[in-house]
């Protein structure tokens, strides 16, 4: 099991290589009867690790179990509101981001080239002159994830990548920070990233 926390202020991060089975990780949650009922309809084994490990993932960082509940936009909540929290997953990875106050978002992505063919769709043309010469996958993986964190952390006015959310230059290392502006109400929001060879992750309190 590769399991790793950040933390940023009072806000934390858990990344986790889900590699155990759906019977090892079952046999460490009590699911409720709802929680029964949703995990019973899941269908693929990919799903149903993603469910159990987002939940033993909270109850890491939290210290206990709580309930996970959706508002009408699809946006997970904890069923007491004793944290704000933020979901990402790609493959066999998982990230959870909590805070007890503030907005959080996270994004976590293995490395595709496929995003080569999709860059221009959310990315603008100033974006698209500044981080990307339209060979490297490393500056636009972050963006991506970076407009995806956005869009958890601010919501429908977020939805057009392209247009509504500008990231800005950055220099790239393994670990660092880089700054995005939403463009309706020019508020900035720093980002916090991690990239290695397995996964991208970016991150923000809000």
């Amino acid at each position: 099991m590769r399991q790793q926390i950040f933390s940023i202020e009072d806000a934390k991060v858990l990344v986790w290589e889900l590699t155990e089975s759906i019977d090892e990780l079952r046999s460490k949650l009590n699911l409720s009867d709802n929680e029964l009922n949703e995990f019973g309809k899941l269908v693929s084994e990919k799903r149903k690790l993603e469910y159990l490990g987002v939940r033993i993932a909270l109850m890491e960082l939290i210290g206990k179990k709580i309930e996970i509940k959706y508002d009408s936009f699809g946006k997970p909540f904890l069923a007491d509101k004793s944290y704000q929290i933020s979901i990402s997953h790609s493959k066999i990875w998982i990230a959870v981001m909590i805070d007890p106050a503030r907005q959080v978002g996270v994004d976590i992505e293995i490395p595709t080239d496929k995003i080569l063919k999709l860059y221009k769709r959310f990315l603008n043309n100033t974006e698209q002159k500044e981080l990307t010469s339209g060979d490297k996958i490393n500056k636009l993986m972050l963006a991506w994830s970076a407009k995806e964190v956005l869009y958890k952390i601010i919501g429908i006015d977020a939805v057009d990548f392209a247009n509504q959310l500008h990231i800005f230059p950055f220099e790239l290392s393994f670990i660092g920070k880089f700054n995005a502006e939403h463009s309706k109400t020019k508020r900035n929001y720093e980002l916090n990233y991690i990239q290695n060879p397995d996964y991208t992750l970016v991150y923000c309190l809000a």
